[in-house]
């Protein structure tokens, strides 16, 4: 997932689980709750992004990772305050 996360945002994997692009920071660490839940809080994988700055930051950054995890056919849904302004409406949609 680190890879997949990295190649989004054309930034280099900084170790097993952290990207840094420009200036938001990705931390894709396992879930570990994994497999407890049949939703997205169940799932694998959790990525949280941090940025420098504003909420618009964010969205350039997380809008590309959301399409590349999608793409790969992979479920992905994003909990933020500025979940309308994403793509597909964050992925929510996706699974209901």
């Amino acid at each position: 997932m680190t890879a997949l996360v990295a190649a989004a945002l054309g930034a280099p994997a900084g170790d097993h689980f952290t990207v840094r692009s420009g200036r938001t920071v990705f931390q894709i660490p396992d879930n570990p709750d994994d497999g407890l839940a049949e939703d997205f809080v169940g799932w694998p994988f959790t990525i949280g992004a941090e940025a420098d700055g504003s909420d618009p930051v964010l969205v350039g950054a997380v809008s590309p990772v959301l399409r590349a995890v999608w793409n790969r056919g992979l479920d992905a849904v994003a909990a933020r305050d500025f979940e309308d302004e994403l793509p597909d409406l964050d992925g929510l949609p996706r699974h209901r």
